[in-house]
């Protein structure tokens, strides 16, 4: 995949030896977490190389398929709030760029027994 105006391309692996002559970073991994590193490394000016093992659009990873959530009520711990926020932020600059509606945001509601961590927090 090449990011339009950036430098950033995802190979396959068996490539690696030649690559690293050719890349300012490389980024191992193309998955959800990987390719937003590689993307806002190669927006920053950096010439970004992903490698992954399998090709884009596969459905073996824990990103494969049409539905995704993301919550602002993290209950884990509030230090992710603010990094959720920015998530969202990022989702927006991300559809401007791409001219595409990526995020829907819809209601969501979590149940479970009273005494459960998600009901105490």
């Amino acid at each position: 995949m090449i990011v339009p105006g950036h430098a950033y391309e995802v190979v396959p692996f068996r490539h690696l030896e030649k690559a690293m002559e050719n890349y300012d970073v490389i980024v191992l991994g193309a998955g959800g977490v990987g390719s937003a590193a590689a993307y806002h490394l190669a927006r920053r000016g950096a010439k970004v190389l992903g490698i992954d093992q399998f090709p884009g659009g596969h459905d073996r990873g824990s990103s494969h398929g049409e539905t995704r959530v993301i919550r602002q009520a993290y209950f884990e711990h509030p230090d992710y709030v603010p990094l959720l926020l920015r998530a969202y932020e990022l989702w927006r600059e991300l559809e401007q760029e791409a001219g595409v509606d990526l995020l829907r945001q819809v209601g969501l509601v979590q149940i479970g027994r009273q005494q459960t961590l998600i009901r105490k927090a």
